[in-house]
């Protein structure tokens, strides 16, 4: 009797009253909407983070080759399907069934958050190794790299070169660029900052 008594106690001590549900149940849902909008952005750029690293190891990839296989190398972007592929050497020529292609489009990125260029209100300034923003001809951009890993012009001077990226949904949190130095084919990295209003490496 003592024992049973002593049970029903406790459980009225420990229950929950409609109050208190009422109050956890605020809380948890001023947490969500405090916190959800920042899980979407973090889930946003670690997604578009994959846009950022199939497009440096193609570039990286394509001096490469052209350095093993002693042949110029070309890499493109297509602004159209937004796709980077690889093509001259054993890959044949653009077009040809041997191109190596990777679509950046996937893993909850879609086509259209895909954008070339910088966002709105971003500086417009060079970047911190003196390139800028490649214009797309024809909706492509292409980098050749020589069999020395040169990038060069039509008259054999070196061509730097810029990619631009950022995605739709959260432009300034996404934006990055890619830059390939003409004289040696370095590949760097260039995150946007907002606080400086620039792309840092």
């Amino acid at each position: 009797m003592f024992f049973k008594e002593t049970l029903e106690k406790k459980g009225e001590q420990n229950g929950f009253g409609l109050p208190e549900l009422v109050i956890v149940l605020l809380i948890v849902a001023i947490i969500t909407v405090l916190v959800l909008p920042q899980l979407i952005t973090s889930r946003r750029l670690f997604h578009f983070s994959g846009v950022q690293r199939q497009i440096v190891s193609t570039l990286r990839e394509a001096r490469q080759e052209a350095l093993s296989q002693r042949t110029p190398i070309s890499f493109r972007f297509n602004n159209i399907n937004k796709t980077v592929s690889l093509f001259g050497g054993n890959f044949g020529n653009i077009g040809d069934t041997r191109n190596r292609v990777f679509e950046l489009a996937g893993d909850d990125v879609a086509l259209d958050d895909i954008n070339y260029g910088r966002p709105a209100d971003v500086s417009v300034t060079a970047l911190g190794d003196g390139t800028n923003l490649t214009t797309p001809t024809n909706n492509f951009v292409d980098i050749t790299f020589q069999s020395n890993g040169m990038v060069i012009d039509e008259n054999n001077n070196p061509q730097n070169k810029a990619l631009f990226f950022y995605n739709s949904q959260t432009p300034a949190e996404t934006a990055f660029a890619v830059s390939v130095l003409g004289a040696g084919g370095r590949v760097k990295i260039w995150r946007y900052n907002q606080g400086a209003n620039l792309y840092v490496e």
